[in-house]
């Protein structure tokens, strides 16, 4: 059976994030590779030295390369080594398959996996527990295959391989990922049965799986259940716990789990506080929040950069703007972990207040201090720009280039083209966009497009640049917005040739589109006796003779 060491490294849960924001620093990860176990001992001949330093070598790069998520260039590494093995009469080492197969287990690549496996059996090179381990973790994780985990975990003992903790634990965090939460019950027995027992990591994700179904009783009645097994909570259970009791507004019972942590001897970390600052904060509850942080600090625990930017949120909804830019200022002196996260926040705020002299100061002092803006920095610049009219500007900087521009960037350009009467500007960034930048519009693009058309009075270019939308999916709110503005104007004909468009594109209009319209047409008058002859018209050219509405789509 494998160590508490080894086992607490093989598998950590993944909880939540505490935001649903790209920014948070708590992002919701997935679990580490598992830990490569000693390599077994191997029929062949030990390679010469120079092919184990190249082993090690090419090891330690296709695990970077795994990291940065580049697994094509992980196969093509390997592929060479596999050429200067054999070249020397030997097979690679179980290590570096275990590095290839995990690779390609995170990529969720089974076919290619199997394939490397069956390889590595063939090659007379024999699989240890991680090998095995990084295939259930492929079945029970990624492709949800559970009777293939199952398999794997028989054919270990064929293979004379023991499956420990790590095994299993993997195995059940899949299980309750899915929701299979009595089927992971089933594999704590079993592992008894095996004379494994159960760790922290087994059980946690059974805490989460609970959470995740609302059974926060059962949840609490496990932790405890663990505690008298021998087998108590980690900080990583307790968080799951914090944030489901957080989730549903339940700050009361979330005071009573800190107080318990403490009284057993343990101290919340900085993420435990970041998730209960954040719900606070997000529950308009400002100054419980700045509390907290207080305690934090008190505690001598170390804010992240998703604990500024809580505080900083925090204090900037309260317009104490005052105290928000001299932490975010000092951040480097206090010590504080202030990164592009806790700008964004700050600035967003003074943009939403119409304050774009704050935000560019902020920005420069940013780059100053070698802080790298990402896109959604340089997205809130522009649109304060945009609010303080100064769209040359805003247009100058998307063409120069200077910043990561994307589709939010140009939406927020062309909205404002349009607000401000540049109907051709706005129709000029939409083609530089597309053309130019090669940017795909989105939805958001083509309704502001559609409706700032149709404000112009061209609606026949409006109807164009719903059919160009059409090329990756019907969107009812589109749909809605268009046929608003061409019923406010009596297009009938453009209309028609809406719906004729929309069923040449291999879409069937369900009978909520066809509500919808009747409902945007009625609402613009046609409810008037005079207009309903016109009403009966666009139906009958909507429907067509035998036609029926389906409340189905082929997309």
């Amino acid at each position: 059976m494998a160590s508490s060491s080894t086992a607490a490294a093989f598998v950590v849960l993944p909880f939540p994030s505490p935001s649903s924001s790209d920014d948070s620093d708590d992002a919701n990860t997935l679990p580490p590779p598992p830990v490569t176990e000693p390599e077994v001992a191997s029929p062949h001949h030990p390679p010469p030295p120079q092919l184990q330093q190249l082993e090690r070598d090419c090891n330690l790069a296709m695990k970077e390369l795994a990291r940065a998520g580049d697994v094509d260039q992980v196969v093509h590494l390997f592929s060479d080594l596999m050429l200067s093995a054999s070249s020397a009469g030997v097979p690679p080492s179980v290590l570096c398959y275990n590095t290839l197969l995990n690779a390609l287990a995170e990529e969720g690549r089974a076919v290619e996996a199997r394939r490397v496996f069956d390889g590595m059996l063939a090659a007379g090179v024999a699989p240890n527990a991680s090998s095995f381990n990084i295939l259930v973790k492929l079945y029970a994780w990624r492709t949800a295959e559970f009777h293939l985990a199952y398999d794997e975990i028989h054919a270990m003992r064929r293979h004379g391989v023991v499956p420990d903790v790590g095994t299993f634990s993997t195995l059940v965090t899949g299980l309750c990922r899915a929701g299979k939460l009595d089927e992971a019950w089933g594999v704590l027995d079993w592992m008894l049965q095996e004379g494994c027992r159960p760790m922290v990591h087994t059980y946690t994700p059974i805490v989460q799986g609970y959470c995740r179904q609302g059974r926060i009783e059962e949840a609490t009645n496990l932790i405890g259940f663990m505690e008298e097994a021998g087998c108590p909570p980690n900080a990583v259970t307790y968080n799951v716990l914090i944030r489901a009791l957080c989730d549903d507004a339940r700050f009361d019972e979330v005071e009573q789990v800190l107080a318990e942590i403490e009284t057993k001897g343990h101290q919340p970390s900085t993420v435990t506080y970041n998730i209960y600052m954040d719900a606070l904060s997000k529950k308009g509850m400002a100054k419980e929040a700045l509390k907290q942080f207080e305690v934090l600090q008190g505690k001598g625990l170390h804010p992240t950069a998703f604990t500024l930017s809580i505080i900083l949120n925090c204090l900037c909804c309260n317009s104490r703007f005052s105290q928000a830019i001299p932490i975010l200022e000092r951040s480097t002196e206090l010590n504080w972990c202030a990164a592009v996260v806790a700008y964004n926040t700050v600035m967003s705020r003074l943009c939403d207040m119409g304050r774009w002299p704050a935000v560019l100061e902020l920005l420069a002092n940013m780059i100053k201090k070698c802080i790298v803006p990402n896109s959604r920095t340089f997205n809130i610049f522009i649109h304060s720009l945009c609010i303080a009219e100064k769209l040359s500007v805003a247009k100058k900087l998307v063409y120069n280039q200077g910043f990561p521009a994307n589709v939010v960037t140009y939406n927020t350009l062309i909205h404002s083209f349009y607000l401000s009467g540049e109907a051709c500007e706005a129709e000029s960034m939409f083609a530089y966009m597309t053309e130019v930048a090669n940017i795909a519009p989105d939805e958001v693009t083509y309704t502001i497009m559609v409706d700032g058309l149709c404000r112009q009075g061209k609606f026949d270019k409006a109807t164009n640049c719903f059919k160009e939308s059409l090329k990756d999916r019907l969107s009812k709110d589109l749909l809605t917005t268009l046929l608003n503005r061409l019923a406010r104007s009596d297009r009938n004909g453009n209309i028609l040739v809406t719906f004729q468009e929309i069923e040449r594109q291999g879409f069937v209009c369900g009978y909520m589109i066809f509500e919808d319209t009747v409902r945007s047409i009625c609402q613009v008058g046609f409810r008037q006796h005079i207009k309903m002859f016109n009403l009966q018209f666009l139906l009958d050219g909507m429907l067509g003779p035998g036609k029926e509405v389906y409340p189905v789509h082929k997309g």
